[in-house]
């Protein structure tokens, strides 16, 4: 069944690709102002995203970052080359993105079986990967895994994925698997079901974020990360995104899956953005990367908060073009 969807979500893209030769020259390129909404089929639902650009061209995923959505690239869009078919998705649990279903815990490891899905419903042979945050992590993983598909992989604000330390795992998922429940429990009663206004909304993410995203970039990611809710709206996003993951890898796996890692890799890093681990950990995956990838560059030049992608595009633009103009 969901073959057969996929099929026919191609065979309207195709037709759609089709209708476009006939039109001037100019129109076969989807400006990123206009961008589409796409929807890949999975077993629960669907994987929801935008595509612009230069339709049937080279792909580029763009992946975003944890409580963000494929709008976290909208701002940036506008600058970026119209020589490439660029797709944005909402991960799991983000966006418009079906939630995963009831009684199921969220691992994000599984957002590599999300992008393969994606791969393989575009058919897509050889792409390249721009990733913020856990996007970039998700990215790495992918090309780790995957190292015949990935050409580029360009990570905003993020060098490597988070690892929990060994010592810490039992403690970890236990109080992963407890969360879990009690959330269950809670997602069931009525009382815990609130609303707000959208500025509410807005107001508190950049709260949670302590401060370092601007009203102005949420109010960008609500467009798709708002839905209502009583009188008023709630967070789109699943709920159970807010708990720690059951299974996390610690730092030996990670250092084991990012030996498939070969592709082209540039780290774009804000001055002012986290670093969230161990300075010996970043400089090892650093080395890692010198080592293996087909080239490597660091750039930390830009000053900018971890959503600096967002708040200065006009600056982060260049460097992705000229990064990607040597494909």
């Amino acid at each position: 069944m969901f073959s057969r969807l996929c099929r026919a979500t191609q065979s309207h893209l195709l037709h759609q690709s089709k209708f476009e030769l006939f039109q001037k020259r100019w129109n076969h390129v989807i400006k990123a102002q206009d961008a589409r909404e796409i929807q890949v089929p999975v077993p629960h639902g669907n994987i929801a995203g935008k595509e612009w650009g230069k339709i049937g061209g080279y792909r580029i995923l763009c992946l975003h970052g944890w409580a963000d959505n494929c709008d976290s690239f909208a701002p940036l869009a506008p600058y970026l080359s119209e020589r490439f078919h660029y797709i944005a998705l909402d991960a799991f649990g983000h966006g418009r993105t079906s939630h995963v279903p009831p009684g199921s815990p969220m691992n994000y490891w599984e957002l590599t079986c999300y992008v393969k899905r994606v791969v393989d419903c575009f058919k897509i042979e050889k792409m390249s990967i721009i990733g913020h945050s856990m996007g970039g992590s998700t990215g790495l993983v992918v090309a780790s895994i995957y190292p015949e598909l990935v050409d580029r992989l360009l990570l905003l604000d993020i060098i490597k994925p988070v690892a929990v330390p060994l010592q810490w795992q039992t403690q970890s998922i236990r109080e992963a698997i407890d969360l879990h429940l009690d959330l269950e429990r809670k997602s069931a009663d009525p009382k815990y079901q609130k609303s707000f206004t959208i500025e509410q909304l807005v107001n508190r993410y950049v709260e949670a974020m302590g401060g370092t995203i601007s009203p102005e970039a949420v109010r960008i990611l609500m467009k798709r990360g708002a839905k209502e809710s009583g009188n008023g709206f709630t967070y789109s996003h699943d709920p159970r995104m807010m708990i720690p993951s059951i299974m996390r890898f610690g730092i030996q796996e990670q250092r084991e899956i990012i030996k498939g890692l070969k592709c082209h890799l540039k780290i774009i890093k804000a001055k002012q953005g986290p670093l969230y681990e161990p300075a010996e950990w970043i400089e090892e995956f650093k080395a890692i990367y010198q080592r293996q990838c087909a080239s490597y560059e660091y750039d930390d030049s830009l000053d900018g908060t971890h959503h600096f992608h967002m708040h200065h595009p006009e600056k982060v633009a260049p460097i992705i073009n000229e990064y990607f103009a040597r494909l």
